[in-house]
Protein backbone atom coordinates (compact mmCIF):
# COMPACT_ATOMS: atom_id res chain seq x y z
CA UNK A 1 0.00 0.00 0.00
CA UNK A 2 2.97 2.32 0.52
CA UNK A 3 3.54 2.57 -3.23
CA UNK A 4 -0.15 3.31 -3.74
CA UNK A 5 -0.20 6.19 -1.26
CA UNK A 6 3.08 7.54 -2.62
CA UNK A 7 1.58 8.06 -6.09
CA UNK A 8 0.73 11.54 -7.35
CA UNK A 9 -2.24 12.89 -9.29
CA UNK A 10 -1.52 16.01 -11.37
CA UNK A 11 1.37 16.72 -9.07
CA UNK A 12 -0.61 16.26 -5.85
CA UNK A 13 0.13 13.47 -3.36
CA UNK A 14 -2.52 10.73 -3.41
CA UNK A 15 -2.04 10.33 0.33
CA UNK A 16 -3.01 13.97 0.93
CA UNK A 17 -5.79 13.82 -1.67
CA UNK A 18 -7.45 10.88 0.06
CA UNK A 19 -7.28 12.61 3.43
CA UNK A 20 -8.85 15.71 1.90
CA UNK A 21 -11.58 13.56 0.38
CA UNK A 22 -12.58 12.05 3.72
CA UNK A 23 -12.32 15.31 5.63
CA UNK A 24 -14.47 17.19 3.12
CA UNK A 25 -16.95 14.31 2.88
CA UNK A 26 -17.35 14.52 6.66
CA UNK A 27 -17.57 18.31 6.68
CA UNK A 28 -20.23 18.05 3.96
CA UNK A 29 -22.49 16.19 6.37
CA UNK A 30 -22.00 18.89 9.01
CA UNK A 31 -22.64 21.71 6.51
CA UNK A 32 -25.83 20.08 5.23
CA UNK A 33 -27.14 19.33 8.71
CA UNK A 34 -26.37 22.86 9.91
CA UNK A 35 -28.03 24.43 6.87
CA UNK A 36 -31.15 22.29 7.32
CA UNK A 37 -31.27 23.11 11.03
CA UNK A 38 -30.97 26.87 10.45
CA UNK A 39 -33.21 27.03 7.38
CA UNK A 40 -35.97 24.67 8.51
CA UNK A 41 -35.42 24.06 12.20
CA UNK A 42 -35.08 20.34 11.48
CA UNK A 43 -32.34 17.98 12.63
CA UNK A 44 -32.12 15.03 10.26
CA UNK A 45 -29.64 12.72 8.58
CA UNK A 46 -27.68 14.23 5.71
CA UNK A 47 -25.49 11.21 5.04
CA UNK A 48 -24.49 10.25 1.53
CA UNK A 49 -23.84 6.58 2.27
CA UNK A 50 -25.20 4.14 4.83
CA UNK A 51 -23.73 4.04 8.34
CA UNK A 52 -20.81 6.39 7.69
CA UNK A 53 -20.76 10.16 8.44
CA UNK A 54 -19.71 10.95 4.88
CA UNK A 55 -21.21 12.86 1.98
CA UNK A 56 -18.92 11.84 -0.91
CA UNK A 57 -20.30 14.53 -3.21
CA UNK A 58 -18.45 17.13 -1.12
CA UNK A 59 -15.33 15.01 -1.05
CA UNK A 60 -15.26 14.56 -4.82
CA UNK A 61 -15.97 18.23 -5.46
CA UNK A 62 -13.39 19.38 -2.91
CA UNK A 63 -10.66 17.09 -4.23
CA UNK A 64 -11.42 17.96 -7.86
CA UNK A 65 -11.05 21.66 -7.08
CA UNK A 66 -7.92 21.14 -5.00
CA UNK A 67 -6.18 19.16 -7.74
CA UNK A 68 -7.32 21.14 -10.79
CA UNK A 69 -7.08 24.64 -9.34
CA UNK A 70 -3.78 24.41 -7.46
CA UNK A 71 -1.80 25.88 -10.42
CA UNK A 72 -3.93 29.04 -10.51
CA UNK A 73 -4.20 29.85 -6.80
CA UNK A 74 -2.58 33.23 -7.42
CA UNK A 75 -5.69 34.31 -9.35
CA UNK A 76 -8.64 34.22 -6.91
CA UNK A 77 -11.24 35.42 -9.42
CA UNK A 78 -10.27 32.71 -11.88
CA UNK A 79 -10.34 30.19 -9.04
CA UNK A 80 -13.87 31.30 -8.14
CA UNK A 81 -15.14 30.99 -11.72
CA UNK A 82 -13.52 27.59 -12.28
CA UNK A 83 -14.74 26.38 -8.87
CA UNK A 84 -18.32 27.22 -9.85
CA UNK A 85 -17.91 25.24 -13.07
CA UNK A 86 -16.28 22.21 -11.41
CA UNK A 87 -18.68 21.93 -8.48
CA UNK A 88 -21.69 22.45 -10.75
CA UNK A 89 -20.46 19.68 -13.03
CA UNK A 90 -19.95 17.30 -10.09
CA UNK A 91 -23.41 18.10 -8.70
CA UNK A 92 -25.10 17.75 -12.09
CA UNK A 93 -23.44 14.40 -12.84
CA UNK A 94 -24.32 13.04 -9.40
CA UNK A 95 -27.97 14.05 -9.81
CA UNK A 96 -28.07 12.66 -13.35
CA UNK A 97 -26.62 9.28 -12.32
CA UNK A 98 -29.03 8.83 -9.39
CA UNK A 99 -31.97 9.82 -11.59
CA UNK A 100 -31.08 7.41 -14.38
CA UNK A 101 -29.99 4.54 -12.13
CA UNK A 102 -32.74 4.61 -9.51
CA UNK A 103 -35.33 7.14 -10.77
CA UNK A 104 -34.80 9.27 -7.67
CA UNK A 105 -33.73 12.82 -6.87
CA UNK A 106 -32.32 14.19 -3.63
CA UNK A 107 -32.52 17.86 -4.59
CA UNK A 108 -34.64 19.83 -7.02
CA UNK A 109 -33.78 23.39 -8.06
CA UNK A 110 -36.46 23.82 -10.70
CA UNK A 111 -37.93 26.77 -8.79
CA UNK A 112 -34.53 28.52 -8.70
CA UNK A 113 -33.19 31.11 -11.14
CA UNK A 114 -30.79 29.78 -13.75
CA UNK A 115 -31.38 26.11 -13.04
CA UNK A 116 -30.46 23.30 -15.43
CA UNK A 117 -32.91 20.39 -15.33
CA UNK A 118 -33.38 21.10 -11.62
CA UNK A 119 -29.99 19.53 -10.85
CA UNK A 120 -27.95 22.72 -10.55
CA UNK A 121 -28.82 26.40 -10.25
CA UNK A 122 -26.98 29.72 -10.26
CA UNK A 123 -27.67 30.44 -6.59
CA UNK A 124 -26.13 27.28 -5.18
CA UNK A 125 -23.37 27.09 -7.78
CA UNK A 126 -22.16 30.50 -6.56
CA UNK A 127 -22.39 29.25 -2.95
CA UNK A 128 -20.26 26.22 -3.85
CA UNK A 129 -17.72 28.53 -5.49
CA UNK A 130 -17.43 30.63 -2.35
CA UNK A 131 -17.07 27.51 -0.21
CA UNK A 132 -14.23 26.37 -2.46
CA UNK A 133 -12.42 29.67 -1.88
CA UNK A 134 -12.56 29.05 1.88
CA UNK A 135 -11.45 25.48 1.31
CA UNK A 136 -8.47 26.28 -0.92
CA UNK A 137 -7.13 29.36 0.87
CA UNK A 138 -7.97 28.52 4.50
CA UNK A 139 -8.56 24.81 5.09
CA UNK A 140 -6.35 23.09 2.52
CA UNK A 141 -3.02 24.51 3.75
CA UNK A 142 -3.84 23.47 7.33
CA UNK A 143 -5.19 20.03 6.43
CA UNK A 144 -2.32 19.28 4.07
CA UNK A 145 0.26 20.13 6.73
CA UNK A 146 -1.56 17.98 9.28
CA UNK A 147 -1.59 15.04 6.85
CA UNK A 148 2.08 15.45 5.95
CA UNK A 149 3.18 16.01 9.53
CA UNK A 150 1.32 13.02 10.98
CA UNK A 151 2.80 9.56 11.47
CA UNK A 152 2.79 8.26 7.91
CA UNK A 153 2.47 4.58 8.80
CA UNK A 154 -0.47 5.19 11.12
CA UNK A 155 -2.04 7.53 8.58
CA UNK A 156 -1.83 4.91 5.83
CA UNK A 157 -3.39 2.26 8.08
CA UNK A 158 -6.25 4.59 8.99
CA UNK A 159 -6.75 5.56 5.34
CA UNK A 160 -6.81 1.90 4.31
CA UNK A 161 -9.51 1.19 6.87
CA UNK A 162 -11.53 4.22 5.73
CA UNK A 163 -11.26 3.21 2.07
CA UNK A 164 -12.41 -0.35 2.77
CA UNK A 165 -15.30 0.83 4.97
CA UNK A 166 -16.38 3.41 2.38
CA UNK A 167 -16.30 0.90 -0.48
CA UNK A 168 -18.39 -1.59 1.51
CA UNK A 169 -20.82 1.14 2.52
CA UNK A 170 -21.11 2.37 -1.07
CA UNK A 171 -21.85 -1.14 -2.38
CA UNK A 172 -24.49 -1.63 0.33
CA UNK A 173 -26.01 1.80 -0.37
CA UNK A 174 -26.31 1.19 -4.12
CA UNK A 175 -27.72 -2.30 -3.55
CA UNK A 176 -30.25 -0.92 -1.05
CA UNK A 177 -31.37 1.79 -3.48
CA UNK A 178 -31.78 -0.82 -6.22
CA UNK A 179 -33.79 -3.02 -3.87
CA UNK A 180 -35.98 -0.09 -2.79
CA UNK A 181 -36.66 0.84 -6.42
CA UNK A 182 -37.76 -2.72 -7.24
CA UNK A 183 -39.88 -2.94 -4.11
CA UNK A 184 -41.70 0.29 -4.88
CA UNK A 185 -42.37 -0.83 -8.46
CA UNK A 186 -43.53 -4.27 -7.33
CA UNK A 187 -45.88 -2.89 -4.65
CA UNK A 188 -47.34 -0.31 -6.99
CA UNK A 189 -47.81 -2.78 -9.83
CA UNK A 190 -48.24 -6.21 -8.21
CA UNK A 191 -49.44 -7.71 -11.47
CA UNK A 192 -46.54 -6.26 -13.46
CA UNK A 193 -43.48 -7.89 -14.86
CA UNK A 194 -41.39 -10.34 -12.91
CA UNK A 195 -38.40 -8.04 -13.26
CA UNK A 196 -40.05 -5.54 -10.93
CA UNK A 197 -40.18 -7.98 -8.01
CA UNK A 198 -37.38 -8.45 -5.50
CA UNK A 199 -35.91 -11.93 -5.84
CA UNK A 200 -35.68 -13.90 -2.59
CA UNK A 201 -31.94 -14.50 -2.78
CA UNK A 202 -29.36 -14.63 -0.04
CA UNK A 203 -27.92 -11.31 -1.24
CA UNK A 204 -31.29 -9.53 -1.16
CA UNK A 205 -32.03 -10.94 2.29
CA UNK A 206 -28.67 -9.63 3.49
CA UNK A 207 -29.34 -6.19 2.00
CA UNK A 208 -32.81 -6.15 3.58
CA UNK A 209 -31.32 -7.03 6.96
CA UNK A 210 -28.54 -4.44 6.77
CA UNK A 211 -30.67 -1.69 5.21
CA UNK A 212 -34.33 -2.14 6.24
CA UNK A 213 -36.95 0.39 5.19
CA UNK A 214 -36.77 2.60 8.33
CA UNK A 215 -32.98 2.87 7.99
CA UNK A 216 -33.20 3.84 4.32
CA UNK A 217 -36.04 6.30 4.89
CA UNK A 218 -34.31 8.06 7.76
CA UNK A 219 -30.82 8.01 6.25
CA UNK A 220 -31.89 9.54 2.92
CA UNK A 221 -35.03 11.50 3.87
CA UNK A 222 -34.82 13.91 0.91
CA UNK A 223 -34.66 11.27 -1.81
CA UNK A 224 -37.93 11.01 -3.74
CA UNK A 225 -37.49 7.23 -3.85
CA UNK A 226 -37.81 7.21 -0.06
CA UNK A 227 -41.02 9.21 -0.35
CA UNK A 228 -42.31 6.57 -2.73
CA UNK A 229 -41.23 3.86 -0.30
CA UNK A 230 -43.08 5.57 2.54
CA UNK A 231 -46.17 5.79 0.38
CA UNK A 232 -46.30 2.10 -0.54
CA UNK A 233 -45.18 0.68 2.82
CA UNK A 234 -46.97 3.06 5.20
CA UNK A 235 -43.74 3.70 7.10
CA UNK A 236 -42.78 7.27 7.99
CA UNK A 237 -39.58 9.18 8.50
CA UNK A 238 -38.67 10.67 11.85
CA UNK A 239 -36.97 13.96 12.57
CA UNK A 240 -36.40 16.40 15.38
CA UNK A 241 -37.86 19.86 14.84
CA UNK A 242 -36.79 22.82 16.94
CA UNK A 243 -39.83 24.09 18.86
CA UNK A 244 -41.18 27.41 17.61
CA UNK A 245 -38.86 27.52 14.58
CA UNK A 246 -40.67 29.02 11.61
CA UNK A 247 -37.89 28.25 9.12
CA UNK A 248 -37.20 29.71 5.71
CA UNK A 249 -39.31 29.19 2.63
CA UNK A 250 -38.99 25.59 1.46
CA UNK A 251 -39.63 24.82 -2.23
CA UNK A 252 -42.03 22.12 -3.29
CA UNK A 253 -40.54 18.85 -4.43
CA UNK A 254 -40.45 17.32 -7.89
CA UNK A 255 -44.11 16.36 -7.73
CA UNK A 256 -45.11 19.92 -6.89
CA UNK A 257 -46.85 18.83 -3.68
CA UNK A 258 -43.97 17.75 -1.48
CA UNK A 259 -42.55 19.92 1.26
CA UNK A 260 -41.90 20.05 4.95
CA UNK A 261 -44.98 20.06 7.08
CA UNK A 262 -45.80 23.33 8.89
CA UNK A 263 -43.89 23.74 12.14
CA UNK A 264 -47.03 23.41 14.27
CA UNK A 265 -48.19 20.18 12.68
CA UNK A 266 -47.26 16.93 14.46
CA UNK A 267 -47.87 13.50 13.02
CA UNK A 268 -47.35 10.24 14.89
CA UNK A 269 -44.64 7.99 13.52
CA UNK A 270 -44.92 4.23 13.37
CA UNK A 271 -41.65 4.04 15.32
CA UNK A 272 -41.19 7.45 16.92
CA UNK A 273 -42.98 10.30 18.63
CA UNK A 274 -40.81 12.86 16.84
CA UNK A 275 -42.17 15.43 14.42
CA UNK A 276 -42.92 14.05 10.98
CA UNK A 277 -43.32 15.35 7.47
CA UNK A 278 -42.42 14.92 3.83
CA UNK A 279 -39.25 15.78 1.95
CA UNK A 280 -38.47 18.52 -0.49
Amino acid sequence: MEAFFSATVLGSSLYVILWLFFVYSFLGVLVEMAFCLVAEGVLESRLGVLYLPLRPLYGVGGVACAVVLSPVLQQPMLVLLLAIVITSLVEYVAGFVMDKAFATTSWDYRDKLGNLHGRICLQYSCCWGLLVLVMLYVLNPVLSQLAIGSNRRVGELVLTGLIIATLLSTVLTLAAFARARKRVDALRHPAGTAEASVADTGWNRLVARLAPDPVMINTFPRATLMEDLMEVTGKHRAWIRLPGHRGWSVPAGPQGQRGLAPARVRVRSSHSVLDQGGDH
